[in-house]
């Protein structure tokens, strides 16, 4: 969201001209006060007015989860993981939306309240700077360059590239904290730096696998480009694409004119789901109509076809369910930045600052009550589209036996819709459908690139000023962190996709970081939901008890999932199939 969204001091009820001079502290969104406030919305066309973070959500959504690992999971398997797709969108909805009730109770970014949570942690150490964050980074890309490009069989000191490796970066790393620490102690006295907990550390790595994910979209994006205007860049046309890609999203991001882009690419996004709910009803009048013996097979929690395609293995088809289950419905990572998302459109601000008496928690029961309206609209929109990609992948590919991978992704996936209009016609609409294809595609990933791009940079600079890297106080500051870490994700990940150039390899990579990030966000929210939320605004116990179950659901399943996935490819569970 642009700045210019950012609701202006006189437009808040209670604002005065004092407070409009001390402009930073005034429209900074993370922060609130007691003066500044507006008052909820009290009907439904009235609420409509101030939603807007969920269209975010839809838009990063759509185009790595469903149109990407949906329909491969569909592809792979058919229509037997129906209830594992219907699952992976109903569960996560109600922590989404209770981890936005705690940020609204408390006024406190995510990372802010996840660095309080209990377990081990200490004071941040000194060596713990940008710089050595920097040099983190710059380790990873070349040890992943390094490694793409090593014969497999190349040993040092007899050790395997996958040991020795990951060991030569390690110890570079481990080098540059010590030279940065020694430098970092003039200056930066013990008493300035915050304690961090166990889940900063955890969020700090995880940001490497996502620009993994980041890669995986900007490079679908790119792909779709190349598939327009194929041949034109010659060989590595979707690498050279996916750079123009990553140039447009940064000029668009920079120039502050997101809020225009994203009113336009919700609206492509939502014309292209449409187009994909059209083809799927179209579905019913071709040979690839879909029965209610299929949709029951959907639904009798089977995992494994009795025979699988060819060249594919038990344990693939296991990552790949944990890759969509990562990336339908709302992912971790979407989880979160809907947080911010939901502190920049003004939520957590408008309820004002938590005082004592009754009209403050009004205020935030209304608000509390927008969000809640913002999320299932969007849950209904996601979970839609979700149904309809896999129900394209598993009557189309399924039938073709055709698994979307590599270069040939969107090539592949292009093929859902074609052969759907060439079942009425083989002329003009035909190559129609393919270019509508095309143009959609690219939109809904562009989309994603755009809204990925502006989520993660918002959370790692949240992350500088949670270790006071950044003030916090300083709203300048962060924007310019912001803007810088736009840029790095961009260049990170167009880096990431000339090296895989594997989308679906790369999405399923990036979901390892679901087996941590749901058990703790699931169990989180259990307990800022009995320990923190200010009691006055708690959740009914209808409410509660449905986190209970969703929350342990989400806690468990992506663990498990790995577990199995390893035991098969392991041979320590013998082959289902």
């Amino acid at each position: 969201m642009s700045e210019s969204e950012q609701a202006r001091p006189s437009e808040l009820p209670g604002a005065t001209s004092a407070e409009t001079e001390r402009e930073p502290s005034v429209e900074n969104p993370y922060a609130r006060s007691v003066d500044s406030f507006q008052e909820p919305p009290k009907t439904f066309l009235a609420m409509l007015k101030h939603l807007g973070p969920g269209m975010i959500l839809v838009g990063s959504i759509v185009g790595s989860g469903e149109l990407i690992m949906t329909t491969k999971l569909g592809a792979e398997v058919g229509y037997l993981l129906l209830w594992f797709i219907l699952a992976s969108c109903f569960l996560k909805v109600v922590v989404q939306a209770e981890l936005v009730r705690y940020t609204i109770s408390s006024g406190k970014t995510f990372l802010e309240v996840y660095n309080g949570l209990p377990g081990p942690g200490h004071q941040r150490p000194n060596w713990l700077t940008i710089p050595w964050l920097a040099t983190v980074l710059v380790g990873f890309v070349a040890g992943v360059a390094l490694f793409n490009n090593v014969d497999p069989e190349t040993t040092v000191l007899g050790l395997d590239p996958v040991i020795w490796i990951p060991a030569l970066v390690f110890g570079l790393l481990a080098v540059s904290a010590v030279v940065i620490g020694r430098r970092s102690v003039v200056g930066d006295s013990s008493t300035g730096r915050p304690r961090i907990n166990w889940f900063m550390w955890v969020y700090l790595v995880s940001v490497l696998l996502m620009y993994i994910n980041g890669g995986a979209i900007v490079g679908g994006a790119g792909q779709a480009v190349e598939l327009a205007l194929p041949g034109k860049l010659g060989v590595n046309g979707s690498v050279i694409w996916t750079l123009v890609v990553a140039i447009g999203a940064a000029a668009i991001l920079l120039s502050g004119g997101y809020n225009v882009l994203e009113r336009v690419s919700i609206g492509l996004v939502f014309t292209f789901t449409l187009i994909t709910i059209a083809c799927t009803v179209l579905l019913q009048w071709t040979g690839y109509a879909v029965t209610w013996d299929d949709i029951r097979s959907g639904l009798e929690f089977r995992i494994f076809p009795g025979n699988l395609m060819a060249g594919l293995a038990a344990s693939t088809i296991v990552m790949t369910a944990l890759a969509a289950y990562a990336g339908t419905g709302i992912g971790h990572y979407e989880m979160i930045t809907y947080t911010y998302w939901c502190v920049e459109k003004g939520y957590a601000r408008n309820a004002g600052e938590s005082v004592p008496g009754d009209e403050w928690p009004r205020r935030a029961r209304g608000w509390v009550k927008v969000m809640y309206t913002d999320v299932f609209l969007t849950m209904i929109v996601y979970t839609v589209s979700t149904l309809c990609f896999y129900f394209l992948g598993a009557a189309i590919l399924n039938q073709k036996q055709i698994d979307p991978d590599a270069k040939q992704t969107l090539t592949t996936l292009q093929q859902m819709y074609t052969s759907v209009i060439n079942e009425f016609s083989t002329g003009a609409l035909a190559s129609w459908a393919a270019t509508g294809f095309i143009v959609g595609a690219f939109f809904v990933l562009f989309s994603t690139v755009l809204a990925g791009a502006a989520g993660g940079a918002r959370l790692l600079t949240d992350a500088f000023c949670v270790m006071r890297l950044i003030d916090p106080a300083d709203y300048p500051a962060r924007q310019k962190s912001i803007r810088i870490l736009i840029c790095v994700s961009l260049v990170t990940g167009t880096t990431m996709y000339s090296m895989f150039t594997n989308p679906p390899l790369m999405l399923m990579i990036a979901s390892l970081v679901s087996v941590v990030f749901y058990p703790a966000l699931a169990l989180g929210t259990i307990w800022l939901r009995h320990r923190g939320v200010d009691e006055r605004i708690r959740p009914s116990k209808p409410t509660t008890i449905f986190l209970w179950i969703c929350g342990l659901a989400l806690a468990v399943i992506s663990p498990m999932v790995v577990l199995y996935a390893l035991a098969l490819k392991n041979g320590w569970l013998p082959s289902p199939v």
